[in-house]
């Protein structure tokens, strides 16, 4: 981060930028540490806003389209690995393209909001095998938004870092418990609807 405050220029713009694509390649990175760090910069040491706002998309839209090559290459059974070949890999990957199929725009313009996962989402769209341009325009608009509520978060506390740190723990918190609970309602639904498969098959009559 120091290294960050000393460095307003191309190099630290390109550190921002790879800061928020390393994220979707290796999902535990702090990219919106780095990303907030940057906006705090531009609200307090002068670096400019509008480089700040673009080298955050760029890298957003760089990460997000090599998770969604990984998922496209993993698509074809033909190139699996062969721990991707399973049977329930592959249930779980034609469900995944059926879900993409009606839902792809909406996974990917919300994936940015969704700490942690957001790699899965392009992923689940390369296993889809959605169009590129499709996955960049509504993978683009989710980091555009997002990025935009950083810089308006940061401009309202920007002389202070820990009120900026505070409240992104605080998102990331509510998120993350706000993911677990729609997982847990999926996990709870699938198994009310095999219990009922499977009473109806009990009581269904011998042949």
């Amino acid at each position: 981060m120091r290294w960050l405050e000393r460095s307003e220029g191309p190099l630290g713009y390109v550190v921002l930028a790879l800061a928020s694509l390393v994220e979707y390649v290796v999902p535990p990175f702090p990219g919106d540490t780095v990303a907030l760090f940057g906006i705090f910069l531009a609200a307090t040491a002068d670096w400019s806003a509008a480089w700040v706002y673009l080298a955050l998309n760029a890298g957003a839209i760089g990460g997000g389209m090599i998770a969604y090559g990984f998922g496209r290459a993993v698509s074809s059974p033909e190139r699996r690995p062969r721990w991707l070949c399973g049977p329930r890999t592959t249930r779980a990957i034609e469900q995944i393209t059926a879900r993409y199929e009606k839902h792809g725009a909406v996974y990917l313009a919300i994936n940015r909001f969704v700490p942690a996962l957001r790699a899965f989402f392009f992923v689940g769209a390369g296993i889809a095998r959605l169009p590129w341009p499709a996955v960049v325009l509504w993978g683009g608009l989710s980091a555009a938004v997002w990025n935009g509520v950083l810089l308006g978060v940061g401009w309202t506390v920007g002389e202070s870092w820990d009120e900026m740190l505070a409240w992104a723990r605080a998102y990331s918190a509510v998120a993350t418990a706000l993911v677990v609970l729609v997982v847990l309602a999926l996990v709870a639904r699938a198994l009310v609807r095999r219990a009922r498969t499977s009473s109806r098959s009990d009581g269904a009559p011998p042949a």
